[in-house]
């Protein structure tokens, strides 16, 4: 989660940060590109803490991405909050309210409003 958040990030910044070799982080899209992304939703996002762990330089969404991004981080998870619980980062596809909370966002962000309810299974369905 948190690498394909943090190559989202990188991808929707800007430009390549300031001292950093171009050639060993994923280039920013072409400005253009932008206009075609109704939304973008990262899971477990690397905060600063963790960038600087892996001397890796911070994630920086770039400003034609900042109002169609979310960042959803599961609590305590060590990645992306101030948490210590290393398990809360395996997390992510278990957590429907996680999940719930980026679909929402995308969703509103295509406009058609939240997530539909999901149906009950038939009667006797998996028995």
């Amino acid at each position: 989660y948190s690498q394909g958040a943090a190559v989202m990030g990188f991808v929707t910044s800007a430009a390549v940060p300031d001292g950093i070799d171009p050639n060993t982080v994923p280039k920013p899209l072409s400005p253009d590109v932008a206009n075609h992304v109704s939304s973008v939703v990262l899971f477990g996002m690397p905060n600063v803490r963790a960038m600087n762990f892996l001397n890796e330089p911070p994630v920086e969404i770039g400003p034609l991405y900042q109002d169609k991004t979310i960042k959803v981080c599961a609590t305590e998870d060590p990645v992306c909050s101030d948490g210590l619980n290393f398990a809360a980062h395996n997390t992510y596809a278990d957590d429907g309210a996680m999940i719930d909370k980026g679909v929402a966002f995308a969703s509103s962000h295509l406009g058609l409003g939240g997530p539909a309810p999901v149906a009950a299974p038939p009667a006797g369905f998996g028995g």
